[in-house]
């Protein structure tokens, strides 16, 4: 990974953080997507440090026109990035709307994403053997998306929310992949790990995941295999469970599906 650039949304904590570390120590030149500035400047002194090359992108995946400014910032420094890795991820126990009008999940883990992917095509696109890599989750397969209510106004459930945007993550990953060949995009179920993605759970439960579930390192191994790993060249628009392949729910298979929502969340990003 000697020179290099990749670029971890959510790098200031959990799978991210140990992403980022781990690309570091393979030479990358690591780009850490950080909401929290301070946060994000004391990962990239921590990797620095350590001999490896970091800098920070502050980039708020609950706002459109940070993930602009941030992708206009990248691109002006790196007009060559060569792995995006789409990590940042909520999970909320109430509907939250954004300052763009959507659903803090929906927005966070799949919009944003999919905007941020787009912006950076043709930075990706410079790269020799370009790769994006969705953090999605095994969660994808309680998902279930109501065309007329994509972003659950009625009824809204925070793990239900967390379910369907995990499906959209994959949908737009064999999207992507069939109308970008050029760029190896997959996405990935890292396994159960102990993150702070869960602490909107209840403290009891927070208590039991974080002494039951393995560690982010655990969790960064794979998403660091699809980032690197030659045996994947040209392998594009697949699902893994960890390491290893997996077929994805049916419901991320629906072709018609995955061309709808592509249609409505570029219109969402206009």
């Amino acid at each position: 990974m000697t020179g290099k650039t990749v670029l971890v949304t959510g790098a200031t904590g959990g799978i991210g953080l140990e992403t980022a570390r781990a690309l570091a120590r393979m030479g990358a030149r690591v780009v850490v997507g950080a909401r929290d500035a301070s946060r994000g400047r004391a990962v990239v002194e921590e990797i620095a440090h350590g001999g490896g090359s970091a800098e920070l992108l502050e980039i708020d995946m609950a706002s459109f026109a940070s993930v602009h400014k941030a992708a206009e910032r990248l691109a002006a420094g790196h007009p060559k990035v060569d792995v995006l890795v789409n990590n940042a991820g909520v999970v909320v126990r109430e509907r939250r709307p954004t300052g763009d009008g959507h659903e803090l999940t929906w927005q966070t883990n799949f919009l944003s994403h999919f905007l941020l992917t787009r912006l950076l095509l043709p930075a990706l696109k410079a790269s020799p053997k370009p790769r994006v890599v969705n953090v999605a989750s095994e969660a994808h397969r309680s998902g279930r998306l109501d065309w007329g209510d994509l972003e659950l106004a009625r009824g809204y459930r925070g793990y239900h929310a967390y379910c369907n945007s995990k499906l959209a993550q994959i949908l737009f990953t064999r999207e992507l992949a069939h109308r970008e060949p050029a760029v190896a995009v997959n996405a990935l179920h890292p396994g159960a790990i102990a993150t702070g993605i869960w602490r909107a759970a209840p403290s009891f439960a927070r208590w039991i995941l974080d002494r039951v579930l393995p560690p982010p390192e655990k969790g960064a191994q794979p998403v660091v295999r699809l980032a690197t790993d030659p045996d994947l060249d040209g392998v594009t628009g697949r699902y893994f469970d960890k390491l290893r392949e997996a077929a994805p729910a049916e419901a991320a298979l629906n072709d018609a599906d995955a061309v709808r929502l592509w249609n409505i969340a570029e219109e969402a990003t206009a």
